[in-house]
């Protein structure tokens, strides 16, 4: 077999590959090709299961058959099969991924999760940035984001959210102040409209117009200290169509 024995079977059956079909599709890139007795031979594989190993290699995109009698197989580029293994397991982990949010977020909601009032009035820096991060990874289908600034632990929210988002064509609009880094925009604009101004009297986000965390700062003072967290339909309401101004007036990310 070719390669470095333990390790690349390991690294192989990590990619969805049994023990059986790690061996043949080994066997497979010694050979060039051959048949099914060929391959059960040269991979000690029981003759008995060969023909579901080598079916099951097509299936997965790891060997192709060839026509003629008896059929021979030959196996993929590693490149082309790697990479496409790769794929398939992003989208089941997708899938799970959003079977399991959309299952679970109900729990959290109804039991675990922060039951907001219709209007909080919010007091303290770290209180703040926690439901700015709550609400925003509760949107589902519109986000509207207005900050001063991005703390690293609200991006490390935005950004996967916004990711998610993007793929089920969500909107993702993100209005950032003047100081927030180039770079930053840069990572933002990939995943998001984005578009920069001077925010001088705070922020806030909107999560599916529906829930609201309002940030007020003072005079002189780039970090937030009191802000208002609301549910309550005339106030996101509001914010919604300010949002939509301020939007509307900005300068967008080229």
């Amino acid at each position: 077999m070719v390669g470095s024995g333990e390790r690349l079977v390991n690294q192989l059956r990590r990619f969805g590959l049994t023990g059986y079909e790690v061996k043949a599709y080994l066997a497979l890139l010694e050979m060039g090709e051959g048949t099914a007795k060929e391959i059960a031979e040269a991979a000690s594989v029981p003759k008995s299961r060969i023909y579901e190993v080598i079916n099951s290699l097509i299936e997965k995109g790891w060997a192709v058959a060839e026509r003629g009698r008896p059929s021979r197989y030959r196996p993929l580029d590693p490149e082309v099969a790697v990479r496409g293994s790769l794929m398939r397991m992003e989208r089941e982990l997708d899938e799970l991924a959003r079977s399991l949010i959309d299952e679970l977020t109900p729990m959290f909601r109804g039991k675990g999760g922060e039951e907001v009032p219709e209007l909080v009035i919010v007091r303290g820096e770290q209180d703040l940035w926690r439901r700015v991060r709550s609400t925003i990874a509760k949107a589902r289908r519109s986000l509207a984001v207005a900050l001063p600034v991005i703390p690293e632990e609200v991006a490390d929210t935005l950004l996967p959210v916004a990711s998610v988002m993007r793929e089920r064509g969500g909107s993702v609009r993100v209005l950032v102040g003047n100081e927030v880094s180039s770079s930053e925009v840069r990572k933002l604009a990939e995943l998001a409209e984005v578009r920069r101004r001077e925010l001088s009297f705070g922020g806030g986000v909107i999560a599916d117009a529906s829930e609201v965390v309002l940030i007020l700062l003072e005079p002189d003072r780039p970090r937030p200290k009191v802000g208002i967290h609301s549910v309550h339909s005339m106030l996101t309401m509001l914010a919604q169509t300010y949002f939509d101004m301020l939007w509307s007036i900005s300068q967008p990310i080229s």
